[in-house]
Formats: C-alpha cells, sequence, structure tokens
C-alpha cells in the first residue's frame, strides 16, 4: 500500500492506494482519516480494483480549509484530487460524511462517476437538521491529566457499544489529529440537503445501510424518492462497521461495482 499528496487549491491532499485495475475512490466519515479503509483496500483489491483511499481535507494527513467550508466545497476538491490522480471518472464507495461529498460530485460532475456505493446516507429533515447543528462542539482543550483523551474514547464507546477496541482507538486518534476544527465536516453534512442532489444522480447507485446505524431508516426515505437505487442491508454492526467488518463490507461494495464481471 503506497501513499502520496496532491496539490489542490485547499492545500495537499492525502491518500493511500493499493491494488490494480478498475479505480474505485473511497471516501471516510467524520472524523475519521483513510485510515478506516486500512482492511477494505486488501480485500478490494483481490476483486481486481484499484483503491484510492483519500483523507478528506482538514482530516488525516490533508491540509483543511481556513473557514466552514460546505459539502460542495468538499466535492470540489474531490474533483482536483481525482485530476491529480490522473482518475477522469472512477467508482466511488463512502461512508456517511463521505456519502455527501460523493452525492454533491456525483450531481455535479456527472461524468465523473462511474458507479457508486453510498453507506449511512446523511438524507436528514429539517427539524434533524436544525437539532445537529446546534449542538455544542467538544472540546478538545488538552487536560494536565490526559483526560480529555478518556472523554472522548468513553464517548465513542457509548456510540457504538460492540465495536472493536481498535475501532474505537482509532476513531479516537482520528478525532484529535483533525483538531479543534473537526467540526467542520459533520457541520457541512448537516447543513446539505441531499434530497436534491440525490434526484440528480445518474450513476448507477447501491444504498447500503447497518441496521445498527441509526442512519439505518434513512434508506426507506431514499426508496421513495429513487427506487430505481439498488439496496444492500447488513445485519447488526456498528458506526465502525467499516473498519470491524471490511470483508463483508468489500464484498458487498465490489460485487455491486464489478457487476457482471465479478
Amino acid at each position: 500500500m503506497r501513499k502520496g499528496y496532491i496539490d489542490t487549491p485547499v492545500g495537499q491532499v492525502h491518500y493511500r492506494e493499493h491494488g490494480s485495475g478498475q479505480p474505485i475512490v473511497l471516501l471516510h466519515q467524520t472524523a475519521w482519516s483513510s485510515i478506516q479503509y486500512k482492511y477494505v483496500m486488501p480485500a478490494l483489491a483481490e476483486r481486481g480494483l484499484r483503491c484510492i483511499a483519500i483523507d478528506t481535507p482538514g482530516y488525516g494527513m490533508s491540509d483543511g480549509f481556513s473557514k466552514p467550508p460546505a459539502i460542495p466545497d468538499y466535492a470540489d476538491i474531490l474533483r482536483h484530487a481525482m485530476d491529480g490522480l490522473g482518475l477522469k471518472s472512477a467508482h466511488v464507495a463512502a461512508h456517511h460524511t463521505g456519502v455527501s461529498i460523493a452525492i454533491s460530485l456525483a450531481a455535479r460532475f456527472p461524468e465523473r462517476v462511474e458507479r457508486l456505493a453510498l453507506h449511512g446516507v446523511p438524507l436528514y429533515t429539517p427539524e434533524e437538521r436544525e437539532v445537529r447543528l446546534a449542538r455544542p462542539h467538544f472540546d478538545q482543550t488538552p487536560k494536565p491529566d490526559g483526560s480529555h483523551l478518556q472523554k472522548r474514547f468513553e464517548i465513542s464507546v457509548k456510540m457504538s457499544p460492540g465495536a472493536s477496541l481498535e475501532a474505537i482507538h482509532q476513531s479516537t486518534v482520528q478525532f484529535y489529529m483533525a483538531g479543534p476544527l473537526e467540526w467542520y465536516g459533520h457541520h457541512a453534512a448537516f447543513e446539505y440537503d441531499s434530497a436534491a442532489d440525490l434526484m440528480k444522480i445518474k450513476a448507477p447507485t447501491l444504498i447500503m445501510s447497518n441496521t445498527g446505524d441509526t442512519l439505518h431508516v434513512v434508506a426507506e426515505r431514499i426508496k421513495k424518492i429513487r427506487p430505481d437505487f439498488s439496496y444492500a442491508v447488513m445485519e447488526g454492526g456498528t458506526y465502525h462497521i467499516v473498519y470491524d467488518e471490511a470483508p463483508a463490507w468489500a464484498k458487498v461494495v465490489a460485487d455491486f461495482v464489478l457487476g457482471a464481471k465479478a
């Protein structure tokens, strides 16, 4: 697995790459990074896919925005990153906030997306968006006894009961790597009304969900406006299903994007 950087208008964007064949761009949830796909990438590569996992600006080792961005801003940087990688088009698989970015890219630049696999679509009602935007940001101020780290770890355990300790640890580390502006990604996702852009998508699309994720219920909302999409449900799991159940997740994605070529 190789790593590299691409120059973009917001600065350097970091990525991980593994495998060869049809390209598939992987977009992570907030506040993770491309390391979310650490175990997924080898499984996809075995199916003949060239995996490119990108650190969203402001996360992992990518430079970030100087002011709160909107989801289309993230999508614009993704397009620049694809240009830097020589990708005229690619499959795209995404999770949570990464899904919002993928939707915006596919709606605005349909020629760049071959097939979409979207897990956990942040399609919120106006009331849900208002509630989420009103939540206070987590205080990352270091405490002398390190209790700020423990507090975040305990929150992650509570949010994802049953997730592996490795996933909880990684999510906590990535959260602090993002720094005090880690809220940018969630803020953009909560402000973004994805319904209109979902209607514009032309690429074959798979809506994925898992019953252990609060966004699982959103799949039913999407079916009402896009019954032509494909749908797949994984039983159980947590917010960290991509990391903890990588082989199973990769199989669902690969089966869809490769289609009859699988």
